[in-house]
């Protein structure tokens, strides 16, 4: 694995931790409280790719709101999990032996704060925007 894996899981789980009251499942990129499953993946590389693997998804509790916060560099990108899951989250993932079964995504930008997320496999395009700690704050608060 190349660059420094633990700095990049750690950006900004500060804030996952510390001002929204999340907890960390060991060492993954699952968050919990009483009210939400977050995944948080952490993009932090030139190429703004992530993944998400299906044994992460699939620890999702039926009674919490689900969550994708994408930690990009010093914003951030949240999505609702069962609307980013319904439109791609497909049938064809990626079966690896270290990742197991899990789907490959690239932030892509159209202008500055208009983005979307590219699956790597099918091309389908998925619609976010940027936002700043503040206005992640004020949304899940």
């Amino acid at each position: 694995m190349s660059g420094n894996h633990t700095s990049t899981s750690n950006h900004h789980k500060e804030v996952l931790i510390e001002d929204l009251k999340l907890t960390q499942y060991k060492n993954s990129s699952i968050f919990e409280n009483k009210g939400f499953f977050v995944l948080s993946p952490s993009v932090q590389n030139t190429k703004m790719w992530f993944d998400l693997r299906k044994v992460n998804l699939d620890r999702q509790p039926t009674n919490k709101n689900g969550l994708i916060i994408i930690r990009l560099f010093d914003d951030f990108i949240l999505i609702d999990l069962e609307k980013f899951n319904s439109e791609m989250i497909d049938r064809d993932p990626f079966n690896t032996t270290n990742s197991g079964i899990h789907w490959k995504y690239q932030i892509q930008s159209d202008t500055s704060n208009h983005m979307f997320i590219l699956n790597m496999k099918n091309k389908k395009k998925f619609k976010v925007s940027k936002i700043d700690k503040s206005t992640l704050l004020s949304n899940l608060l």
